[in-house]
């Protein structure tokens, strides 16, 4: 598309992280088989080709041939950090529009660097990297009695009950298939969001989705940007799999497809079993896993539809609930119903939450937080009165409490778009505020709340325990949300 304005962060990124690096040394790179260099040279060209298409229809000048005389590790390393380039480019991100972020020339250029990174896998010497496009979810069940950094994950054995309140988090993170990497990066981001044990393991069950670490970054980018430039309708091959395997016991019992996705066999609930099996299901997503949860429900919707008639649909799919950190909602008018919280600095100046402005540049400026006096957020709500978007307030000293209980900043918070800022307590806030109302949310929200009833807090619910009384933003008394978005 003419005129994207990260087509110059992409280009500049190329020059310095590619062709102002050394060449690749001959003696270990062209000393090979003749077929072997045709392989490398044909990846190369393949990928060069679809960065020169994106920078060409953008207005920039090409890059020169020279790539094919790189070392492939720099070559690598680009096609993996393409976000990081376009994160790093506030002036950029400040002028970018939705029709930018959802050009189509730039989700072709993720797709060539997820088969670049697919197609080098082996073939570079000294790089460890392992790549293969199109893998399927990881699936866990988390048995969690003390705290997700000891937790249990159970990949087998289990099966999800649409009787009960099920709580699924769909985290963007790529990991091998081990207890210590998944305990490591799921109390990374959820922290102690799951310590309340008198709602999760106990009254709620909880699973976690992922791809696994051999998904290429570029792939996953691209999904996310596919899913916000056609979100109606569109789910992957893989989203369906995930959903057949998981979410059909949702829609009836033994509930058989075929290769094309048509229900074929089962036996349907009725219409108010179904409906209410929808209620027991709520998603946390956070950044690009909300993107994978986006198009589950597409996918369960193509199904549902093959069995229940469309107001019967339409009902269900609104008591699926999401919870949602650092990326908003893609549609005005969404399926499901949700709670969608974002940080940002209250003066964003070259310091704009990177992802969700990214993703959805327009919104983002609409529902960002603005100074208000008194108050820890800006509440916006969805043209489909369902969905609500929770802007924070990101203080310039967030601390947390390490394991010795000293105050620490939370590394790499990139303008806001770490998850820890809402599932750490902040360590510099008396009321906390962040902590409280999202824990608030995804446990009322796992419970079976719906609605605006998500936001108050329960009789149980724990106070901070110093200073000032806890500062919840409830809706029990307002008539309209603080801003609408029309």
């Amino acid at each position: 598309m003419n005129n994207n304005p990260l087509a110059a962060a992409i280009r500049n990124a190329f020059v310095r992280q590619v062709l102002a690096q050394p060449l690749s040394p001959t003696g270990e790179s062209f000393a090979r088989n003749s077929f072997e260099n045709i392989l490398r040279n044909k990846r190369i060209c393949l990928f060069e080709q679809a960065v020169n298409r994106f920078l060409t229809n953008s207005g920039q000048r090409p890059i020169s041939g020279s790539s094919q005389f790189a070392d492939e590790k720099n070559l690598l390393t680009f096609s993996l950090q393409l976000s990081g380039y376009i994160r790093d480019a506030q002036k950029a991100l400040d002028k970018l529009s939705k029709d930018h972020a959802c050009d189509p020339d730039l989700i072709a250029l993720y797709r060539a660097a997820a088969k670049y990174s697919a197609d080098c896998s082996g073939k570079i010497p000294g790089a460890k990297y392992v790549f293969k496009e199109h893998c399927d979810y990881r699936f866990w069940k988390i048995q969690n009695d003390t705290t997700l950094a000891s937790a249990r994950f159970q990949k087998q054995g289990f099966a999800v009950n649409p009787q009960k309140h099920n709580l699924f988090l769909s985290m963007p993170f790529h990991i091998r298939d081990s207890q210590e990497e998944l305990q490591k990066w799921s109390s990374k981001f959820l922290n102690t969001a799951l310590d309340n044990k008198n709602v999760f393991g106990s009254a709620v069950d909880v699973y976690l989705a992922h791809f696994p670490i051999e998904q290429p970054r570029g792939e996953k980018f691209a999904l996310s940007l596919e899913t916000i430039r056609s979100p109606q309708n569109y789910f992957e091959e893989a989203d369906m799999r995930f959903v057949q395997k998981y979410w059909s016991t949702f829609l009836g019992t033994a509930i058989r497809t075929d290769k094309d996705n048509h229900v074929i066999g089962g036996r349907p609930f009725d219409s108010e079993t179904f409906k209410q099996n929808c209620r027991n299901i709520t998603v946390l997503g956070y950044c690009a896993g909300v993107a994978h949860a986006h198009r589950w429900i597409n996918a369960f919707s193509h199904l549902a539809s093959q069995i229940y008639d469309r107001s019967t649909v339409r009902e269900a799919m609104q008591n699926i609930f999401v919870i949602s950190y650092a990326f908003l909602p893609v549609q005005k008018e969404n399926k499901y119903s949700g709670a969608h919280f974002m940080s940002n600095f209250a003066d964003d100046k070259l310091r704009k939450e990177p992802f969700i402005k990214m993703f959805n540049p327009e919104l983002y400026e609409q529902c960002k937080y603005r100074p208000q006096e008194g108050k820890p957020a800006r509440i916006s709500i969805m043209p489909d009165s369902r969905n609500y978007i929770i802007a924070l307030n990101l203080p310039e000293n967030f601390a947390v409490y390490n394991h010795n209980h000293h105050k620490q900043e939370l590394p790499d918070i990139e303008n806001g778009h770490h998850m820890g800022i809402v599932t750490h307590h902040n360590a510099n806030s008396p009321s906390d505020y962040p902590f409280r109302q999202f824990t608030t949310v995804l446990e009322n929200a796992s419970l079976g709340r719906r609605g605006l009833s998500v936001f108050n807090r329960r009789e149980n619910d724990r106070l901070p325990a110093r200073h000032e009384p806890l500062t919840i933003v409830t809706f029990r008394s307002l008539k309209k949300p603080l801003s609408y978005l029309r």
